[in-house]
């Protein structure tokens, strides 16, 4: 890090690993995760990252990634569990992990495995679940953002 990127407080430990997080997650914009999968508290986190918007130049981050990275927050909520899916990103997933292995894909059977995956764990029933409490901490962390 240059001497320009340690004026403020150093929020690398704290947004590095949740960065990494859901850059290796790819979560989808209705797949819900559990909180306890953070690598940090998520208060933590949230203060991170509003920190770092506060001094972009104390960070390597841009304000964009930032701003993404405490909405995304909002799918790690308590007590979920096992993830809830969204069967056009898991099979992209899917798809994307044969392919880097060189495997030869059957969308077909691929469609079946998912749907068979998303019945068994229940991702629609559990998602109308969580979805209000999704929503409300998305409207939370946006309100940060404008008032900030």
């Amino acid at each position: 890090m240059t001497d320009a990127h340690k004026e403020g407080p150093d929020i690398e430990p704290i947004v590095g690993p949740f960065a990494a997080l859901v850059d290796e997650l790819r979560l989808g914009p209705n797949e819900i995760r559990d909180e306890a999968e953070l690598p940090h508290p998520k208060q933590e986190i949230v203060d991170a990252l509003l920190s770092g918007l506060k001094d972009p130049r104390a960070h390597r981050y841009s304000p964009a990634q930032l701003k993404g990275w405490l909405i995304e927050l909002a799918q790690f909520q308590p007590n979920v569990g096992a993830p809830i899916r969204e069967r056009a990103s898991e099979m992209a997933r899917r798809m994307t992990s044969a392919t880097s292995r060189h495997e030869r894909v059957d969308t077909r059977d691929l469609e079946r495995e998912v749907a068979t995956a998303a019945r068994e764990g229940r991702w629609d029933a559990r998602r109308a679940q969580f979805r209000r409490a999704v929503e409300q901490e998305r409207s939370r962390l946006l309100g940060m953002l404008s008032a900030g």
